[in-house]
C-alpha cells in the first residue's frame, strides 16, 4: 500500500503527469511497484476485487480503474498435517491458501508445462478452484469432463472441498470416495506425474486427486520412502487389515451361530463357557459394542487433542471391563471388537475408513441371518458393485479389473524406483515411458579393478 501512495504522491510529481489527459492511466500503471495490476470497466469484476483485499485507482474523467494487488489474508504456517503423518517423508502440508499451496507443488515440479487453470464458483462467496496439471501427461478427456462438471456448478458459496466433491464425482450413491484427498504436496506431485489431475480449494488445506482408484487408498507415502521389502510387508499389512476390519465380527457371528463345526472343540467349549450368563444374543453383543467404540472414537476425535486420545482409550478399557464384570456381554466379542477397531486405524485414508467401518456392519448383519452363505454374498455384492464405479471414466478397481500386468508391480506390493519404467496404462497412456529401463544398481567390472588396485 506505501509503494502505491508514493507512487500517486511523489513520482506523478516528479514526472509532470497532467491528470487531464488521457494517457494518466498508463502512467500509473508503469509507475506502480505492484505484482499484478490490471483494469476493470465494471462494478461488477471492480467489487469482486476489493472484496479479496486489492486496491481500486479511479480517475475522474476515465471509465476504467486500476487494480492493485494488495491481498494481505493471514495465513497459519505450513507444518506436517496431522491427519497424514510419515515417518521419513517431508513435513510440509497444505494450508488455506490456495496460492501457498500452488507454490508448494512448484517447489517440486519446476518445469513450465506445469499448468493452473482457476475457475471462481460460488455467488457470494467466489471461491477459487485450481485445476493442476501437467500439460501432455493429463488425460484430455479427463480434463474436459473436469471443466465441464466444474462448469455446471451453481450455488451461493464452497466453503470446503467435500462440497466440491459432491458436485464432481461420478457416483454419488456409494459409500466408497472417489476422489483422494490429501493435505500432502508430496502425494500430490505424485499423482501429477502419473498423468492425473489435482484440485485446489481456496480457503481449504486439502487437494482432491482424479481419476483415483481403490488402490490408492490403501496406499501411503511411507511405502515409497522406505526400502522395498519392507514397503511392501507394509502394504499387504495394510490389506490384511482392512480386510480384518470388514470380515472378522461377521465371520465370528457366522461360525459360531450357524456353523460351530469350523472351530476347534476347545476353542469352541471355551467360547460356550464365556456365553454363560450373558443375556443378549450374539448379534446385539456384536452390533451393540461396536457401536459404543464408534462413539468412543468419535469423542476422542471431538474432544481436545490433550484429553481426546486419552478418554477414548481409558473409556473403552473402563466400558468393556465393566461390561465383562457385569454379564452383559463376553470377553470373546470385546476381543473380537476390539481387533476390528485396530484393524481399522490401518487404513491411512479416513474416508475410505469410514466406508469399511460401514460394511462391517452390513456384513455382520448378513452373517448373523445366513451364516457364511450371507456374507458370501454380501462380498460378492460389494465387489460387482466396486466392479460398476467410474472416477472420471477409469475404472474403480483398475488394475484388478480390468486386470493389467504392468500395473499389478506397484500394487498389491511395491516395486524399485528403477522397475517403475511405465506410468499407469489407463492414466498415464498419453506419455507411457516414465524413464528408460535397465536402471538397476550393479557394481560395474571397472569399479571393481580400481577398487581392488586401490586395496
Amino acid at each position: 500500500m506505501e509503494e502505491i501512495l508514493r507512487a500517486l504522491m511523489i513520482d506523478t510529481r516528479k514526472m509532470g503527469l497532467d491528470p487531464t489527459r488521457r494517457e494518466l492511466i498508463n502512467s500509473l500503471e508503469n509507475l506502480m511497484v505492484v505484482a499484478n495490476i490490471s483494469r476493470v470497466d465494471g462494478f461488477g469484476d471492480l467489487f469482486a476485487r476489493m472484496a479479496l483485499g486489492d486496491t481500486a485507482i479511479l480517475v475522474d474523467g476515465h471509465a476504467e480503474a486500476v487494480l492493485c494487488e494488495t491481498t494481505g489474508w493471514q495465513t497459519r504456517a505450513i507444518k506436517e498435517p496431522d491427519a497424514e503423518m510419515s515417518v521419513r517423508g517431508p513435513r510440509e502440508g497444505f494450508v488455506e491458501s490456495v496460492i501457498t499451496n500452488i507454490s508448494l507443488i512448484r517447489r517440486r515440479i519446476r518445469v513450465p508445462h506445469l499448468w493452473v487453470e482457476n475457475h471462481e464458483i460460488g455467488k457470494l462467496t467466489r471461491t477459487t478452484v485450481s485445476i493442476v496439471y501437467i500439460k501432455g501427461l493429463a488425460t484430455e478427456g479427463v480434463l474436459g469432463e473436469l471443466r465441464e462438471r466444474i462448469g455446471r456448478i451453481e450455488i451461493d458459496g464452497i466453503l470446503e472441498g467435500g462440497q466440491l466433491e459432491d458436485f464432481i464425482e461420478d457416483t454419488p450413491y456409494t459409500l466408497f470416495p472417489l476422489l483422494l484427498r490429501t493435505e500432502r504436496p508430496d502425494v500430490v506431485c505424485g499423482s501429477l506425474l502419473e498423468g492425473r489431475v489435482a484440485v485446489l480449494i481456496n480457503r481449504t488445506p486439502h487437494a482432491l486427486i482424479l481419476p483415483a482408484e481403490l488402490t490408492m487408498f490403501l496406499q501411503a507415502p511411507d511405502d515409497y520412502y522406505e526400502k522395498v521389502p519392507i514397503g511392501s510387508f507394509i502394504r499387504i499389512l495394510r490389506w490384511a487389515s482392512a480386510l480384518l476390519a470388514i470380515m472378522l465380527p461377521a465371520f465370528y457371528v457366522a461360525v459360531t451361530n450357524f456353523h460351530p463345526e469350523l472351530i476347534p472343540v476347545d476353542l469352541a467349549l471355551r467360547i460356550s463357557g464365556t456365553r454363560e450368563g450373558v443375556p443378549f444374543p450374539l448379534i446385539v453383543e456384536v452390533l451393540g459394542l461396536g457401536l459404543l467404540f464408534e462413539i468412543l472414537r468419535e469423542a476422542g476425535l471431538r474432544l481436545p487433542a490433550a484429553i481426546g486420545p486419552a478418554i477414548s482409550i481409558v473409556g473403552g478399557l473402563v466400558v468393556g471391563e465393566a461390561a465383562i464384570r457385569a454379564g452383559l456381554v463376553s470377553p470373546a466379542v470385546v476381543i473380537v471388537v476390539a481387533l476390528t477397531a485396530i484393524a481399522g486405524f490401518g487404513i491411512p485414508v479416513f474416508s475410505a475408513a469410514i466406508a469399511f467401518r460401514l460394511l462391517q456392519f452390513t456384513y455382520t448383519l448378513l452373517g448373523a441371518a445366513f451364516g457364511l452363505l450371507g456374507v458370501q454374498f454380501g462380498l460378492l455384492l460389494t465387489v460387482v458393485h466396486l466392479c460398476s464405479l467410474r472416477s472420471f471414466g477409469v475404472p474403480y478397481l483398475n488394475p484388478l479389473a480390468p486386470f493389467i500386468v504392468r500395473d499389478m508391480k506397484d500394487n498389491l506390493m511395491r516395486n524399485w524406483w528403477w522397475g517403475l519404467d511405465t506410468r499407469p496404462k489407463l492414466v498415464g497412456h498419453r506419455e507411457p515411458r516414465r524413464q528408460p529401463r535397465g536402471q538397476m544398481p550393479s557394481p560395474g567390472e571397472k569399479s571393481g579393478e580400481e577398487g581392488g588396485e586401490e586395496k
